[in-house]
This record gives structure tokens, sequence and C-alpha cells, in this order.
């Protein structure tokens, strides 16, 4: 089964397919034909408002495309369950999606894995929400470049997100229990989990993050 239009494999050297997609460019057919849906899903994206439901059912349309390729399966044709803790499963395969602005990005792979993608944020926003890391972290932000704040901000935000979604548990685990870290290699706080940060192939201003659980 061919890789539907306007997705894009990202170079990378991990156990995954990693995919992007851009809902406002090439990929924009995912925003208007929304036939994969479920009745269930199109119900749940009717919860939220107009932009924010547009968004999210877009990330799914591209998320089932992204399964029936990898599966060789109808994407209509894959039941997506959710788990105990409320996160989406399929039985054949692990997987994660995340959406940023326009931008939607998928991971799929053997172990269950966690991906995290963000834009990087003005610089207020970025000091407000320095409050919900790990007080090292702040620590770390406070004593760097304040020129570079959001950007590191949005790095460490990344690889957290990443890390709680392998862990299974999302923001539902206070993200300022767990230490990361603002440096040049992720420090992974659990002893069954890689973190890696993806830098190939985002564009300007995005920053990403992927967690393996072994």
């Amino acid at each position: 089964m061919e890789s539907h239009p306007g997705f894009t494999l990202l170079p990378t050297q991990l156990d995954s397919t990693i995919v992007l997609a851009d809902t406002d460019a090439e990929a924009e057919w995912a925003r208007i034909d929304l036939s994969s849906l479920t009745k269930q899903e199109m119900n749940y994206a009717s919860e939220f408002e107009p932009d924010a439901a547009a968004t999210w059912a877009a990330g799914r349309v591209i998320l089932r495309h992204v399964l029936g390729t990898h599966l060789d399966r109808d994407p209509d044709d894959i039941e997506i369950r959710l788990d105990s803790a409320g996160k989406p499963r399929v039985e054949e395969c692990e997987f994660s999606v995340t959406r940023a602005r326009r931008l939607v990005l998928v991971a799929v792979a053997d172990d269950p894995v966690g991906v995290d993608l963000e834009a990087v944020p003005e610089h207020a926003v970025a000091a407000e929400a320095m409050s919900l890391l790990h007080p090292k972290e702040r620590t770390e932000l406070e004593q760097g470049p304040q020129s570079d704040l959001a950007t590191d901000f949005v790095r460490v935000w990344a690889r957290k997100e990443a890390f709680l979604k392998a862990l299974s548990t999302g923001l539902a685990r206070d993200p300022g229990m767990d230490y990361i870290g603002v440096g040049a290699s992720p420090n992974s706080p659990h002893p069954d989990i890689e973190i890696f940060d993806l830098e190939s192939g985002l564009p300007k201003d995005y920053h990403a993050a992927i967690a393996f659980n072994r």
C-alpha cells in the first residue's frame, strides 16, 4: 500500500517509522476528507471548538493512513481502541501521534513509543510555563541565555511529553516530577525508557522528541 500524498518520512536511525504531515499544505486533504473516521471519532471531535475539532480530526485521519500504510490495511478498517489510561492503541503495533499548529507527527514502532512536537512559543509564554518543570530544569533555564529561553524550554518540554507518553501516563503524571534536562542530551528518569531529540526534517522553530519504553 502506497503512502498517501503529503506525508514526509523523516530520516532516522531509530527503530521507528516517523511521518510528518502539514495540514495547511500538501496534507490539507486530511482536513477535508474525513471519510476514514468512525462515527465515534466524529462525535468526539465535535466536542471541541471548531478549530480544535478540525485539527484533532485531521490528525486522526493522518494517523489512520499512516497505520494503513504500515500494516498494509485499509485505513477505514483499522480498529483504534482506548486502553484503561485513555491512550489510543491498535493490536498490531505501537504508535504515538502529536499535533502542533498545522503539523501532525506520527511514530510507529514495535516497542511502546511516545512522540511530541512543539512550536517555539513567545518568550513570555515560555517564562510562565517554566513553573511546570522540574526544579532543576527551571534552574538550568534561568541560568542559560535568556534570548534562548523559549527554544530551550520547548526542547525540554517535547522531551518530557514524549517520555510521559512512552510511560503511558501522559500529563496525568505531574511533568515536574521527573528530571529530563535542558542539555544537549536528554536524561531519562526511568531505566526502561530511552529519549531522543528529533532534528532532521522539521520546519524552522519546531522541536520534537521521541521516547521508547523497552
